[in-house]
């Protein structure tokens, strides 16, 4: 196989010679696992048209060469063409085409409006955000999908895209991107996504402050323009690798510019789940002292032994 062979080879059909099929489709390609890494649910996603791949979990992308490189550990041209063309070397009768894919909108029939939906702000409600907050910065998105009607709490992003939220539904209306709130304020907080940004304003912690909103930490690279204006980043990212992964690479960029926020919220997954609680101690009338320091013994319980554990008498 000579390297004009190998440029025709489909990346989809190359993904399936390497044992991976679609889990699903959209109106501009098929998603995968992805062949490099372990990972719960599908973020690798291709398109077939345009032959270029896209990770959302690692935020890395390509074509079927920079692929090859991945999974080879080569940086060689060459050496990712072998790859390629060893990989290729498997007698199959016809080549392989996804019955799924169709260059068709995944939405249809999109509209936006006030926030009035009782489910939609009850939704908002139990995630501890009250209607007049919600109202104030979202809005919701009516839409059709394969036929049926939905509606979702929608977050508008820079390029007019929304993140769209409900109880049953966590996803997008494209295209995807931040979102940047400005005040001309120079201080500017940093959110992975809308629920988190709307905590900070229920919480009175905002102060004036400009925020962006990443929608995904796979975006932390459309954000680095516009937080490179500000004398003072205010990081209120996740407790966990991808939330610290991102502000490694805020702190890299922009050094002591940057403040981590999080020991704000010890032992709590994210600043949504820090609100949380403080409501649900508020309701049951506990200090939040006395709730940190239960949620301490809570989480210690847990980290203990099978043998040792002692189921916790505070909800978590």
């Amino acid at each position: 196989m000579n390297i004009d062979d190998i440029r025709q080879v489909s990346l989809v059909d190359f993904m399936h010679h390497l044992g991976y099929d679609p889990t699903g489709c959209d109106s501009k390609g098929l998603w995968f696992y992805a062949p490099y890494r372990n990972e719960r649910k599908p973020s690798f996603h291709v398109n077939p048209r345009k032959g270029l791949w896209y990770d959302f979990g690692t935020g890395e992308g390509g074509d079927i060469f920079t692929l090859a490189g991945e999974l080879s550990s080569k940086s060689e041209f060459i050496e990712q063409a072998r790859y390629i063309a060893e990989t290729m070397n498997i007698p199959v009768a016809e080549p392989y085409k996804p019955q799924c894919f169709a260059e068709e909108p995944t939405f249809e029939n999109v509209t936006v409006s006030r926030l009035d939906s009782p489910a939609l702000l009850r939704y908002l409600a139990e995630r501890g955000i009250p209607d007049d907050i919600a109202r104030r910065y979202c809005v919701q998105v009516d839409y059709t999908l394969h036929g049926k009607s939905y509606y979702a709490v929608g977050f508008e992003n820079n390029a007019l895209g929304f993140e769209l939220r409900n109880a049953f539904f966590k996803g997008s209306y494209p295209p995807k991107s931040i979102t940047h709130i400005s005040y001309g304020n120079p201080r500017c907080n940093v959110f992975e996504g809308f629920i988190d940004f709307l905590s900070v304003e229920r919480l009175g912690l905002n102060e004036g402050n400009d925020s962006v909103v990443l929608n995904s930490v796979a975006n932390i690279g459309k954000s680095i323009p516009i937080l490179a204006g500000y004398p003072l980043i205010l990081c209120y990212l996740d407790n966990d690798d991808a939330g610290r992964n991102a502000l490694a690479r805020l702190q890299s960029e922009f050094g002591n510019k940057v403040m981590d926020k999080s020991a704000l919220y010890p032992n709590h997954k994210d600043l949504n789940d820090f609100l949380c609680q403080r409501e649900q101690c508020q309701a049951n009338g506990l200090s939040n002292a006395e709730c940190s320091q239960k949620r301490r013994e809570a989480h210690y319980l847990m980290s203990l032994s099978p043998k040792q554990t002692i189921k916790p008498k505070f909800k978590l």
